[in-house]
């Protein structure tokens, strides 16, 4: 009976040695954090939108490696790329976009997106104005009144005759008289 003790005891030794040691190593490798860059619990994409988050997990030893997943194909695709995932919206609706890490189950990161439709910006048009046609209106010029000039009146001429039977104008040079050489025929008769 003894004999059965003893060996018993190393088995259970060998047990707890056993299970502490992969207990370390599990615990090693558990994600101490889970950061998804760029992402917010609650985001909110249009239809075609395409968003790309960096995952950096880290862990006490050795590299891990993280899963996503949407709970919504339909509405959400979701793709990993290395250490990167890719969203991308494809219909209206509401997904959860969860990311976790595989040693540790516990660490995980969950993004609410919620898709809306694609909208156009309405056009604002410009509200339609009829406008009476305008009648051309003409107003009367008012033209000044003309003043008279005040220039003296020409008076005529007079014509009398002469005793040669000439003309002789009044404003002539030498008047009326005769002879002094202001008319044609005074100069004719001259010596």
């Amino acid at each position: 009976m003894k004999k059965y003790m003893k060996i018993a005891s190393i088995v259970m030794t060998l047990v707890l040695v056993i299970t502490s040691v992969a207990f370390i190593n599990t615990t090693r490798l558990e994600a101490k954090s889970l950061t998804v860059k760029g992402a917010k619990k609650n985001m909110t994409l249009k239809v075609g939108d395409k968003k790309t988050f960096k995952v950096k997990v880290k862990a006490k030893k050795g590299k891990t490696a993280f899963t996503v997943k949407s709970s919504n194909k339909a509405v959400v695709k979701v793709k990993k790329k290395g250490k990167k995932i890719i969203v991308t919206a494809l219909k209206a609706g509401k997904a959860k976009v969860t990311v976790k890490v595989k040693k540790n189950k516990k660490k995980k990161f969950v993004i609410n997106i919620k898709v809306t439709s694609k909208t156009v910006k309405p056009t604002v048009k410009p509200a339609e104005t009829t406008v009476a046609p305008v009648e051309p209106t003409v107003e009367p010029t008012t033209v000044a009144p003309v003043e008279p000039t005040t220039e003296a009146p020409v008076e005529p001429t007079t014509v009398a005759p002469t005793t040669k039977g000439q003309f002789e104008t009044q404003d002539s040079i030498g008047g009326m008289d005769e002879g002094d050489g202001d008319d044609i025929g005074d100069l004719i008769n001259k010596p």
